[in-house]
């Protein structure tokens, strides 16, 4: 996996500092699974990816989708263990700690910028 943040496209602003972003499909596959918690500003970019799942997590998570131009077309808050989501349309898949969305005041049709850090 290759650490980086995730900035806001339209301000250039730091939303997101640790974000893991999938390279394999083994790393897609596992996703979060085997994770205790995610902290403030943590999170897993998933990516080709256009659904998950929450089977065997301890934690509920916020999800954001996101299309080719990596605006995001649907938010999932608050996900709780145990439960499927998906969204046509998404060509990767952001997943936050619970909560994590109404922090950052993301919204439908904002653009995030991945970085990866140096």
């Amino acid at each position: 996996m290759i650490s980086g943040t995730i900035l806001h496209g339209a301000t250039g602003k730091i939303l997101l500092p640790h974000i893991r972003r999938t390279e394999t499909l083994y790393e897609r596959t596992r996703g979060l699974l085997g994770s205790r918690f995610l902290d403030q500003g943590y999170g897993l970019l998933i990516t080709p990816c256009n659904s998950i799942h929450t089977l065997f997590m301890r934690m509920s998570i916020d999800v954001l989708f996101l299309n080719r131009n990596n605006t995001i077309i649907a938010m999932k808050e608050n996900m709780p263990p145990f439960r499927f989501a998906m969204c046509y349309g998404a060509a990767s898949v952001l997943e936050l700690m619970a909560g994590q969305i109404r922090l950052s005041g993301v919204q439908n049709g904002d653009r995030l910028v991945w970085e990866a850090c140096r």
